[in-house]
């Protein structure tokens, strides 16, 4: 038999080979090279994952009780076999009915909800979308999550956030799902438990009013942190919210837009960043100073003529200027009690500025606390050499002077002057400033004698006692000061040992004064027998007796006072001293704010508060 050995028939046999070999180069590499990428796009046409948001965790109080949770918000889903379908907005009765008749069609989504949105904004912070910061910063990030945005939300978001899950839906060629394949169920994050007592939170945010300031109230034998409020303050739940619904999303974006644009700076956290001049709760550590450097005692006098004369500068006292009044031959105690600037301008020259700035640092003054929250300030202590370094200029006697009483470029956060405060009040022992439960206490020994702490006590008991700067404490302290006991005993008991402070800043008016800030700073011990309460274990609920505040919390329609009494006394776990430090910022309204005019009302309204005053 004879083949065909045209050219014609050898180029037919060649083409045709060439295209059965092409064919099986093609077919090895669909089947073998590229079989798995196209089994993964069969597959990701036939099935559909959807991803399951995790649950937020929740932030506790003191006492357990949430501070901030989840809560759900329904809607109806119009089309259960599509992929993406739209979605009609629920009420919570409507969705309930058609979970119990047919859930397929209800779906939700947690919108996180604060329960005391203005009091504890500016600790708490709150959550917000993702953006491409964040998703170029964690790529673990979903363009759906909400992740913390300021405050314990941010610090600790990876610990709440938890982790999402997710359903594996088969569909069909139309994209509908047909049946349900896989579920991985989200991890809901870790809750926290604060320190905080909203409480209190809630009564210092409204005793502060309409001012710009700040109220930081303190454990003072653990630096637990009960309440750190900041004013004026913002709604964290208009800023964490999310609507499908576009008008009302649109609203919401238009208020965070003004909050965000506020000229007040609402979301400036005025106790951890506002830096100030502590003015006169300064003459504290001048006095410590004084008494540890052996530059003075007890028993050293000054005379008060009303100024004090350096060659051709005068320095006068506060009580001269305002009133024309001098004090005479006056002590340590009682010039602390007077805030009396000619003592402490004697007492900083017999220190010296370096010293000062010493016992100053050595407070915490002029670097951080490291309190969980972002954007402290560490504040600033001036000593010779720093002023020679930043203005190349020698330090002056007059420098001195006002360093004592708290002024000439000192510069304080008011968690600051809580924590010396705290110091003062705990036996010279000073504890870093917590917000969660189960971290560690941290507290160190600043090693001042004990006898001249019961001075500077004894002295801030007589600053808030008749006679004193803190006339709001005057009937107070009638009731709780006892003649025959120390200043700790008598603290403990209830009385409420202070210091006031007047902080002159910015350049001289039309009237030859500056404007000023108003502090007051305090420590008490908490007379629980007044309270109602005992601390007990063996005591029912905490309660010496029955008392209406736990029937009538019990009933639901308990006030603020008796919710945290119940609270007080089942968890038994309130402290026996509280510290306190408060600043009112002046404003074009009322430019000279003072300390025992306009900041020690804040902490009596407080105290008061607590007591059923």
């Amino acid at each position: 038999m004879r083949y065909d050995r045209s050219p014609k028939m050898l180029v037919f046999i060649a083409v045709v080979s060439t295209v059965i070999f092409g064919l099986l180069i093609r077919l090895v590499d669909l089947q073998l090279v590229q079989g798995d990428s196209f089994l993964m796009r069969a597959d990701a046409n036939r099935f559909f994952s959807e991803r399951i948001p995790p649950e937020r965790g929740v932030i506790l109080d003191r006492y357990g009780q949430a501070l901030v949770m989840n809560t759900p918000e329904y809607y109806r889903i119009t089309d259960t076999q599509a992929l993406y379908s739209e979605y009609q907005p629920l009420d919570t009765e409507a969705a309930l009915h058609l979970l119990a008749t047919d859930s397929a069609q209800v779906a939700y989504q947690l919108r996180r909800k604060y329960l005391y949105p203005e009091a504890t904004a500016h600790v708490l912070g709150y959550v917000g979308s993702v953006t491409a910061e964040d998703l170029a910063r964690n790529q673990q990030l979903h363009t759906t999550d909400l992740i913390g945005k300021l405050g314990l939300e941010r610090i600790y978001d990876e610990q709440l956030r938890g982790a999402a899950g997710q359903i594996l839906f088969e569909v069909d060629a139309l994209g509908k799902r047909r049946r349900r394949v896989g579920e991985q169920p989200q991890v809901p994050g870790q809750s926290l438990l604060t320190t905080l007592d909203p409480y209190l939170s809630q009564v210092a945010l409204e005793a502060l009013g309409d001012q710009k300031g700040a109220v930081v109230i303190m454990d003072a034998e653990t630096g637990a942190v009960l309440s750190l409020v900041s004013t004026p303050s913002y709604d964290s739940n208009i800023m964490s919210a999310r609507y499908l619904n576009e008008s009302a999303e649109r609203e919401r974006l238009n208020m965070v837009q003004q909050l965000i644009s506020h000229p007040l700076k609402l979301f400036f956290n005025r106790a951890v960043s506002g830096t100030y001049p502590p003015g006169s709760v300064f003459k504290l550590v001048t006095a410590i100073a004084g008494l540890e450097t052996d530059s003075l005692s007890a028993e050293t006098e000054v005379i008060d003529d009303g100024t004090l004369e350096v060659g051709e500068y005068t320095y006068a006292n506060w009580y001269y200027t305002q009133f024309g009044g001098v004090e005479g031959a006056i002590s340590l105690q009682r010039a602390l009690a007077r805030s009396n600037d000619i003592y402490f301008y004697k007492a900083a020259e017999w220190v010296g500025p370096t010293k000062l700035a010493e016992m100053a640092r050595l407070f915490g003054l002029g670097k951080k606390t490291g309190i969980a929250l972002t954007g402290e300030a560490a504040g600033l202590v001036p000593d010779p050499a720093w002023k020679e370094q930043h203005f190349g200029e020698a330090w002056f006697l007059g420098n001195t002077f006002h360093f004592g009483i708290g002024q000439d470029n000192l510069l304080v956060t008011p968690l600051q002057v809580a924590g010396m405060a705290q110091a003062v009040a705990n036996h010279g022992t000073q504890c870093a400033p917590r917000l969660l439960q189960h971290s560690t206490v941290e507290c160190s020994e600043l090693g001042i004698a004990e006898d001249d702490l019961e001075v500077v006590l004894q002295g801030m008991l007589d600053a808030c006692s008749s006679g004193g700067t803190g006339f709001p404490f005057f009937p107070h302290n009638e009731v709780y000061r006892a003649a025959d006991m120390d200043a700790n005993a008598e603290v403990s008991r209830g009385a409420v040992a202070c210091k006031t402070g007047t902080a002159e800043f910015g350049a001289v008016d039309e009237q030859g004064y500056k404007s000023t800030h108003g502090w007051f700073i305090a420590t008490t011990g908490v007379n629980f027998d007044k309270l109602g309460v005992s601390l007990a274990e063996d005591t029912v609920n905490g309660l010496e007796v029955a008392t209406q505040s736990a029937a009538v919390a019990a009933t639901g329609s308990a006030s603020l006072r008796e919710k945290w009494l119940t609270q007080v006394a089942t968890n038994k776990n309130f402290p026996k001293k509280l510290v306190f430090a408060v600043l009112v910022e002046s404003d074009e309204l009322q430019p000279y704010k003072e300390g025992s005019r306009d900041a020690a009302p804040v902490i009596k309204a407080v105290v008061d508060w607590m007591y059923g005053e």
